[in-house]
C-alpha cells in the first residue's frame, strides 16, 4: 500500500526524519519497500505564457504558438488543442521532459513546422481525466515555475508491505492510528466530520422505496447497504482529490468513481457506484439480490473481460439483468457510471474473506477492494463511511441524497447477523516474558487503546 506522508500528516504528526520513521515502521512489522519523492516525474514541465497564436500554414486544426517558459527566448510549439490562444498560461513540457506513459518530448516537425515542446492537458500530465483541451492556468501562475511546485505535488510516498494480519493498516486513517500508537501521540479521524455533512432530501422518492435488497446467504455477505444520490453531474474531479489519488498511484477517472476510491484509501471501506437507472426493474425499483453465481453464468467486468463464473463466487444481481457485479472484487461493465449517469446507487457492504480471496485468484482478477475484503472489512461503521462518501459525492458532483421512509439515516441496510467484538484475555506477565522486557502495564494499555482496542480490568 502506498502512503502519502503529505496526506497522512493531516491526521497525525509525521516525524520529519523520514529515514528514522521508516526504520521505526520496519520494527513494527510494517515493511517499507520503497520511498518515492513525487513531482520528479514532471521535471521539465513548467508554467508557460502563450505570447502569440497563429494558424498552422498546412493544417486547419493546429496552431503555431510562441511561449515564454521563463528561461531565455520564447519557444515555438505546434499545438492542436482547440482552446489554445494568445495570452493564456498553460503547462509546457520542454524538450527533454518525460511525461507519464514514458512520452519523451523531443524537437520535432509537425507538417513541416518546427516544434520545441508540448502544451499539456491535465490527463497528459497524469493529473486528471480532462483531455478536452489544454489545461488553462490562472493568470497569476508564475511563468517558469515547475508545474509540480505550482500544483503542490511535492510529496514523499512510502510503499508499505501490509501483512495479512493487519487489515486495519490498509487505509490512511488506519496508518494514522498506527503512527499514533508508535509515537504515543493522538491522531484525528475525519469520519465524523465528513459523515456529519450528509443532508437528506425528503422531496424525492425514498431510498427504501427505490431500492430493495435481498441477501440469500448471510455467510457470503454479512451486511449490504445502499444509498441513492440523485441529479449528479459526472465530470472531472477537483484538483485536490486528483492530487491525493495521484500521490498513491491512482489515476483519476471521474468525480463519482474517484470518491469511491478516495473513501477506500481513506477509511479502508470498498464501495461501488452503480448507475441506478441501469439497475431498475420494470416497476421502477432496483431489486438487488446478493447470491451465489449460477454455474456457467457470465459477467463482463469493468476491465472489459467476459468472465465465466462458478457457484463458489458471490454476485450482486437483479432479476432482469442477472449478475451486475462480482461481490468484493469488481463491478460489471453494463451498470458502470458514465458521463450520462444522473442517479447513483452507492453500495457499501462486507463479503466473506475466504470466498473473495478464492474468486480473485481463480479469475486472476485482483483489485484494491478484493485485497481489503480478503483480509477482512469491519461490518460495523459502514453507515458512517457510506454517509461520508455520499456527502462527498454531492460536494464534488452536485445532486441530493434520498431520505428513507423507514429510518432517518437515508440508507437501505440489510444486516442479518451483526458481528460482535471478540473478547480476548491479555496476559501481561506472559507478554513480557515473550518480549524479554518488563513493559509497564500502563504502557501496554495506552498502546492498545491508541490502536482502537477497548481495555477492561480483570474481573
Amino acid at each position: 500500500m502506498k502512503v502519502s506522508l503529505k496526506w497522512l500528516s493531516e491526521y497525525v504528526d509525521v516525524p520529519a526524519d523520514t529515514k528514522a520513521f521508516c526504520d521505526r515502521l520496519d520494527l513494527t512489522g510494517t515493511g517499507v519497500e520503497a520511498v518515492e519523492r513525487t513531482g520528479a516525474a514532471l521535471d521539465g514541465v513548467v508554467v508557460g505564457h502563450v505570447l502569440t497564436c497563429e494558424q498552422h500554414p498546412d493544417s486547419d486544426h493546429m496552431h503555431v504558438v510562441t511561449v515564454d517558459v521563463g528561461a531565455g527566448e520564447p519557444v515555438q510549439i505546434v499545438c492542436g488543442a482547440p482552446n489554445i490562444a494568445a495570452g493564456i498560461k498553460v503547462p509546457v513540457a520542454c524538450v527533454g521532459a518525460v511525461l507519464p506513459g514514458d512520452l519523451k518530448i523531443k524537437k520535432s516537425k509537425l507538417r513541416g513546422v518546427p516544434s520545441c515542446g508540448m502544451c499539456c492537458s491535465q490527463r497528459e500530465l497524469g493529473m486528471g481525466g480532462d483531455h478536452a483541451g489544454i489545461w488553462v492556468l490562472p493568470e497569476d501562475a508564475l511563468v517558469g515555475m515547475p508545474i509540480a511546485d505550482y500544483a503542490q505535488l511535492a510529496d514523499t510516498v512510502l510503499d508499505l508491505e501490509i501483512t495479512p494480519n493487519r487489515p486495519d493498516c490498509l487505509s490512511m486513517v488506519g496508518m494514522a492510528r498506527e503512527v499514533g500508537a508508535m509515537y504515543r501521540t493522538d491522531y484525528v479521524s475525519p469520519l465524523a466530520g465528513m459523515a456529519g455533512k450528509l443532508a437528506l432530501d425528503a422531496s424525492a422518492a425514498p431510498v427504501d422505496e427505490t431500492v430493495k435488497i435481498a441477501i440469500e446467504d448471510a455467510a457470503r455477505c454479512p451486511r449490504y447497504t445502499a444509498r441513492v444520490i440523485r441529479g449528479v453531474k459526472v465530470g472531472p474531479s477537483p484538483d485536490w482529490m486528483v492530487e491525493r489519488l495521484a500521490a498513491i498511484g491512482q489515476r483519476s477517472i471521474n468525480n463519482i468513481v474517484d470518491v469511491t476510491n478516495y473513501i477506500l484509501f481513506l477509511f479502508g471501506q470498498p464501495l461501488h457506484a452503480f448507475d441506478l437507472d441501469k439497475l431498475k426493474n420494470a416497476d421502477g425499483v432496483a431489486h438487488i439480490v446478493v447470491r451465489a453465481a449460477a454455474e456457467g453464468e457470465r459477467l463482463t467486468t469493468l476491465d472489459g473481460e467476459d468472465r465465466a463464473l462458478t457457484p463458489d463466487m458471490t454476485v450482486i444481481s437483479t432479476p432482469e439483468l442477472g449478475a451486475v457485479a462480482l461481490a468484493g472484487v469488481m463491478g460489471g461493465l453494463d451498470t458502470e457510471v458514465t458521463d450520462g449517469t444522473v442517479d447513483i446507487l452507492l453500495e457499501a457492504a462486507t463479503f466473506e474473506p475466504g470466498r473473495t480471496s478464492r474468486t480473485s485468484r481463480n479469475l486472476g482478477l485482483f483489485s484494491e477492494s478484493s485485497m481489503r475484503y480478503e483480509r477482512g472489512v469491519d461490518d460495523h461503521g459502514i453507515e458512517e463511511r457510506s454517509a461520508a462518501a455520499a456527502a462527498l459525492m454531492v460536494e464534488v458532483a452536485g445532486g441530493t441524497v434520498s431520505a428513507a421512509a423507514g429510518n432517518g439515516a437515508g440508507i437501505v441496510d440489510e444486516w442479518p447477523a451483526p458481528s460482535t467484538a471478540p473478547d480476548l484475555r491479555f496476559r501481561v506477565p506472559r507478554f513480557c516474558a515473550m518480549m524479554g522486557a518488563d513493559i509497564p502495564r500502563a504502557d501496554i494499555e495506552d498502546i492498545l487503546r491508541r490502536l482502537g482496542c477497548t481495555v477492561a480490568d480483570d474481573p
